[in-house]
C-alpha cells in the first residue's frame, strides 16, 4: 500500500514539474514579449515626444488623449496644461479665429471636415502673435474602431512674412514680365514688318522680270524706232535687277529679330555658303519658295532644288521639316 502510494505521489511530482517548467517556458516568452512591447512603447513615445511639430491626439468627444512637448517651444505652455485646459481655443487661438477653428475641430471629429488643414494665429504665453497650420487625420485601431484624430500644428509665422517678401517680389517679376512682354510684342512687330517689306520687294522683283520677258517678246514684233524704246527699257530692267536685296540689311535685321541666329546656324554647320544663309533667313522668317524664289531672281522650282540641297548640307532626315529644324538656332 505505502509502495503504491509512494508511486502515486511520484508521478504526481513529475506532473507538477513538467506544468512548473511549461509556466516557467510561458513567463519567459511572456516576458520577452512584454518587453519587446515597452521598447516599441518607448521607441514611439521618443519619437512623439521629440517631434519638431506640436502633436496632438484628440479623442472623439474632443478631449485631448496626448499632447507632444513641443507645444511648448510654440506655445509657452506645457503639455499638462495644454491637456487640462478648458480647450485650446479659449487657451492660445487668436480670438478673430475661434469661429474657423472650432468649427474646423469640429467638422474633424466629426469626420464631415473636406479640407483637412487650417491656417490660425494663436498667442502664446507671452502674448506673441503667431500663426500657425494644423494638420489633422482619423485615427482607428486595427478592427476600424474610431479613435479619435491625430493632430499636427506647426508655427508658419516666417512663412508668412516670406510670402509678404515674395508677393513684392511678384510685384516686380510681373514689371519685368510686362517688360519683357512688350519687347516681344516688339519684335514680333518688327518680324511681321519685314516679311512684309520683303514680299512686296519679291512681288516687285516678280513683276519686273515678268515685264523684261514681254519685253524682248515686242522686240521681235515692233518696229524699229519701238525698238530703240524697248532696249532703254530693257537695259533699265537688267540693271535693276543687278541689285535684287541689299543683304546686309536683311541680316543686320535677322539679328535683331533672332539674334545669334546665323552664328549658331554658321557654328555648328561650318560647311554652308552665304547663299546658304540667305535661304536659311528667308525661311526662317516663314517666307514662302515663290517670295524667296523673287528674292533671289531664281524660279520657285530653284528654290525648291536649293531646299533639297541645303537639308543634305544639314543632314536632315526625312522626318525632320526643314523649316522646324532652323526654329531651332
Amino acid at each position: 500500500m505505502d509502495q503504491e502510494k509512494k508511486k502515486e505521489f511520484t508521478a504526481r511530482l513529475e506532473k507538477l514539474e513538467n506544468q512548473l517548467s511549461e509556466l516557467r517556458i510561458q513567463l519567459e516568452d511572456t516576458s520577452i514579449l512584454y518587453q519587446n512591447e515597452l521598447e516599441k512603447r518607448q521607441f514611439y513615445q521618443l519619437i512623439a515626444d521629440f517631434t519638431f511639430a506640436w502633436e496632438l491626439w484628440f479623442e472623439p468627444d474632443g478631449n485631448i488623449k496626448y499632447c507632444s512637448p513641443s507645444c511648448y517651444d510654440l506655445t509657452g505652455y506645457t503639455s499638462n496644461e495644454i491637456i487640462h485646459a478648458s480647450g485650446i481655443d479659449a487657451l492660445l487661438v487668436y480670438e478673430a479665429d475661434k469661429e474657423n477653428f472650432n468649427a474646423f475641430l469640429k467638422n474633424s471629429l466629426n469626420q464631415s471636415q473636406i479640407n483637412q488643414t487650417l491656417e490660425f494665429r494663436i498667442l502664446t504665453r507671452t502674448k506673441q502673435l503667431r500663426w500657425c497650420m494644423i494638420n489633422v487625420r482619423g485615427v482607428y485601431d486595427k478592427l476600424g474602431k474610431y479613435l479619435g484624430i491625430r493632430a499636427s500644428v506647426q508655427d508658419i509665422s516666417r512663412l508668412k512674412r516670406a510670402m509678404g517678401h515674395i508677393s513684392d517680389l511678384e510685384k516686380g517679376k510681373e514689371f519685368e514680365q510686362r517688360n519683357k512682354q512688350r519687347l516681344q510684342n516688339q519684335l514680333e512687330l518688327k518680324d511681321r514688318e519685314l516679311v512684309s517689306f520683303l514680299l512686296q520687294l519679291s512681288q516687285k522683283n516678280e513683276l519686273i522680270q515678268k515685264a523684261a520677258i514681254l519685253i524682248q517678246e515686242l522686240k521681235t514684233t515692233e518696229s524699229r524706232k519701238g525698238n530703240v524704246v524697248l532696249n532703254q527699257l530693257s537695259t533699265a530692267f537688267d540693271q535693276h535687277n543687278s541689285v535684287l536685296v541689299d543683304w546686309n540689311m536683311i541680316e543686320s535685321q535677322v539679328e535683331k529679330i533672332h539674334p545669334g541666329f546665323l552664328a549658331r546656324l554658321q557654328k555648328k554647320h561650318p560647311s554652308i555658303t552665304e547663299k546658304d544663309k540667305k535661304l536659311c533667313s528667308y525661311i526662317r522668317l516663314g517666307l514662302s519658295s515663290k517670295a524667296i524664289a523673287g528674292l533671289m531672281n531664281i524660279t520657285a522650282k530653284s528654290v525648291e532644288i536649293a531646299r533639297v540641297r541645303l537639308r543634305k548640307k544639314l543632314n536632315l532626315d526625312s522626318g525632320t521639316r526643314l523649316t522646324s529644324y532652323l526654329l531651332q538656332f
